[in-house]
């Protein structure tokens, strides 16, 4: 039986152009655009015809305390922002963040990532490359008002190798953390991949301490999952460098005095390359402490997307299980837990259109339900992600020909 759904699509106008005298007017956060409505008198390019933002090249959502749903997402090389307090029906207008056009990252994993914490804070980062050679430079943009208004970005520390590829957390004390991709070890000594760095932030972004390693070696071009433990705490899941490059996942602690943990090996799947898959992993914790990871590998043990779920302890995982079938083209695996709910989704391709699958287990991941086929679309597709606002749990995902869409999932009937 298909799969009941609630479909939201936003309604950001892809009218920049018009938009421009309006964005940093002193009011522009309480002015909303409500409707699928292109802006009077205004030609339309191709991908923007069919639905707004079908322009984007990335959307990241994200929940505020109260519910408000916030959306950062990149087009024509630029940061925007926009808030939405009906589940995407009508949005704020959209506020651009900053210019990416000199270095722009539009790598496979490459988004702007936002965090908003119960003191009104909201943070969004990204990262842009400062030179031929791949080396990029964080940029933070902090606001204190919910995200009506923000602070210009600015480049988290100068000084710095390399930085990219950031992601961000709360605890649930109200700590923003900071982790990414560096490569104070690997760049100067020219080693293959990168190191796990990370910083803390108890002033809402406006300050971080500062960074340290947490691991010494990773895969450089792969995004960071990072989930909270059922204590508040942030586990990562990332794709580490193991000796004879071995690009296998590990999942990594940190603990209750704010220091990483050592790494939990995932799975051996010995995918040995000196490349970079631009695939990152995706890591979930259910009620009980059960960590979920999803990933992709091309390793000599297993080739595809897979998924395996922790022993009580979290030191060792299970069998990992395949995610579709093995002769389906699949990629961008995301996990989601709420109690002892756990979601799974990711993405298939046959040659022409994309098509997002879900799966729901509603016993922390012993047990799933048949793969359902939440949408498709031809063309540009970004990758499927979920989030969730209390008991609710939505897949976000843009393209090309459907523009931005939220869909609440829905226990099978």
């Amino acid at each position: 039986m298909p799969l009941p759904e609630i479909r939201f699509r936003t309604l950001v106008s892809i009218a920049i152009a018009m938009l421009i005298a309006l964005l940093f007017a002193g009011n522009a956060g309480a002015q909303t655009m409500p409707g699928m409505s292109m802006m009077p008198h205004m030609a339309a390019h191709p991908c923007e015809s069919v639905q707004p933002l079908g322009c984007a090249d990335s959307a990241t959502p994200a929940f505020a305390p109260d519910g408000t749903l916030l959306l950062a997402w990149t087009q024509d090389q630029k940061v925007w922002f926009a808030r939405s307090k009906d589940l995407g029906q009508s949005w704020t207008l959209p506020v651009r963040i900053g210019d990416v056009s000199s270095g722009f990252d539009g790598g496979g994993d490459a988004r702007p990532q936002l965090v908003a914490d119960t003191t009104g804070h909201v943070l969004i980062a990204y990262d842009t490359f400062k030179d031929q050679h791949w080396n990029a430079e964080i940029w933070l943009a902090t606001s204190s008002d919910g995200g009506v208004h923000f602070d210009a970005p600015r480049v988290f520390e100068p000084a710095a190798v390399s930085q990219r590829l950031p992601v961000l957390d709360v605890t649930a004390s109200g700590k923003i953390l900071m982790v990414w991709q560096d490569k104070r070890l690997s760049g100067p000594q020219k080693l293959p991949g990168a190191s796990i760095a990370y910083a803390w932030s108890t002033d809402g972004g406006r300050t971080f301490s500062p960074s340290a390693l947490a691991a010494d070696a990773s895969c450089e071009c792969c995004r960071i999952g990072v989930t909270n433990t059922p204590d508040g705490s942030p586990i990562l899941a990332f794709r580490t460098i193991f000796p004879g490059e071995v690009r296998d996942h590990v999942t990594l602690r940190f603990l209750p005095s704010g220091l990483p943990d050592k790494p939990q090996r995932v799975s051996v799947d010995d995918w040995v390359t000196d490349a970079c898959p631009h695939q990152g992993p995706s890591i979930a914790v259910s009620g009980n402490g059960t960590i979920h990871v999803a990933w992709y590998t091309q390793g000599k043990a297993r080739q595809g997307l897979f998924y395996a779920r922790s022993n009580g302890s979290g030191t060792a995982f299970g069998d990992p299980q395949r995610l579709g079938k093995p002769d389906d083209v699949t990629s961008r695996p995301f996990v989601f837990a709420h109690g002892d709910q756990v979601w799974r989704v990711w993405k298939t391709f046959d040659g022409h259109t994309s098509q997002v699958l879900t799966q729901r287990s509603g016993n922390d991941g012993r047990d799933w339900s048949a793969p359902e086929i939440i949408d498709g679309a031809m063309g540009h597709s970004d990758h499927p992600l979920l989030i969730g606002n209390k008991e609710h749990v939505f897949l976000s995902w843009l393209s090309s020909e459907h523009g931005y869409q939220l869909v609440e999932l829905k226990d099978p009937q």
